[in-house]
């Protein structure tokens, strides 16, 4: 089963400067998850300021923000494919964050219509 695990931060703690770079731990998990079979996605999102939204009013698209009060931002994602629920909070846990950091983990739906 395919499972999102997606980094949030809470933008409005400080930035600890001694975690910031934390890339070389999650290039060493992507690699490691691609080699056994297990990576399906994955990347790091660009920072929240003038970030559109969109929304459909009146049966419309209408683009909205950048919304700057939002305090929880989702900073990146990894798409893995676990054996069960127990596996993915195992794999979450070892998801590097800083601090102020967390690891929402998330079943992904799917749907194949024929």
């Amino acid at each position: 089963m395919l499972y999102m695990f997606l980094i949030t931060y809470d933008r409005t703690k400080p930035v600890n400067l001694a975690e910031t770079n934390l890339q070389p731990q999650h290039a060493r998990l992507e690699q490691e998850l691609r080699d056994r079979g297990a990576y399906a996605g994955g990347a790091a999102l660009m920072p929240m300021e003038g970030i559109p939204v969109v929304r459909v009013k009146n049966g419309a698209p209408s683009v909205d923000g950048p919304f700057a009060e939002t305090k929880e931002v989702i900073g990146g994602y990894y798409v893995i494919d676990c054996k069960d629920r127990e596996e993915a909070v195992a794999l979450a846990a070892r998801i590097p964050v800083e601090s102020r950091s967390w690891v929402d983990v998330r079943p992904v739906a799917l749907w194949h219509p024929k």
